[in-house]
């Protein structure tokens, strides 16, 4: 692991698949999900839905603030675990962003680490 993965409770996070036959523009194809952790290279959610995601599928993942500033980050899941009646994944986002970075630390009041 080479980042400090927190947990916060302030973030409204999307995902949406992407690719040639599941391209979307519209933002009502993103399905919200619980946030189990995050880092300045990869986030970690619990999904509930349908929604059925493979390993080293590309999506598109929202990360919404209180303040509503949003950034949308091309991502890949990695990984993915079946816990309860829900599917943990571990997306990780394709590009560091420092100006990411540097904003989820800046908004992070409680500091939770995992």
């Amino acid at each position: 692991r080479k980042s400090t993965r927190y947990m916060r409770y302030d973030l409204g996070i999307t995902v949406r698949k992407k690719g040639l036959l599941k391209f979307s523009f519209l933002k009502h194809d993103e399905i919200p999900v619980k946030l189990v952790d995050i880092s300045s290279r990869g986030i970690g959610v619990l999904i509930t839905s349908d929604l059925q995601l493979s390993q080293n599928q590309k999506i598109f993942v929202s990360v919404r603030f209180r303040n509503f500033k949003e950034f949308e980050i091309p991502s890949t899941v990695m990984h993915k675990t079946s816990v309860d009646d829900a599917i943990m994944y571990g997306i990780k986002f394709d590009r560091i962003s420092n100006t990411f970075a540097n904003y989820l630390l800046k908004t992070q009041t409680k500091l939770s680490f995992k």
